[in-house]
């Protein structure tokens, strides 16, 4: 499994077009056959910063993801919204168990 993990803040001027955006680009991914789980979540301390964490069935899953037209195009509006971004982070998941 494939792990996506990224965080961005934007300014509250950019607030209302971030959320419509990124509400597209989770929509849009679910609807990927390899698509485990696709979520946007803001921090509860932060205003306006917001975590987005993905999982991907494999490597191949992602590589198509990146190539969707809709996905390139998240990437270039992130970078009109973000005031700071900690970047994308990926992360190849060899097991993972369940606790509880």
């Amino acid at each position: 499994m494939i792990l996506i993990t990224g965080t961005v803040e934007v300014a509250e001027a950019n607030r209302a077009a971030f959320l419509k955006t990124a509400e597209r680009q989770v929509t849009e991914s679910l609807k990927e056959e390899d698509c485990l789980s696709y979520s946007c979540s803001e921090d509860a301390w932060v205003r306006n910063r917001f975590i987005f964490l993905e999982r991907w069935r494999n490597p191949d899953a992602v590589k198509v993801h990146f190539a969707k037209d809709y996905s390139r195009e998240f990437m270039v509006a992130m970078r009109g919204f973000a005031s700071k971004s900690t970047g994308v982070e990926i992360h190849e998941v060899a097991e993972t168990r369940i606790l509880g």
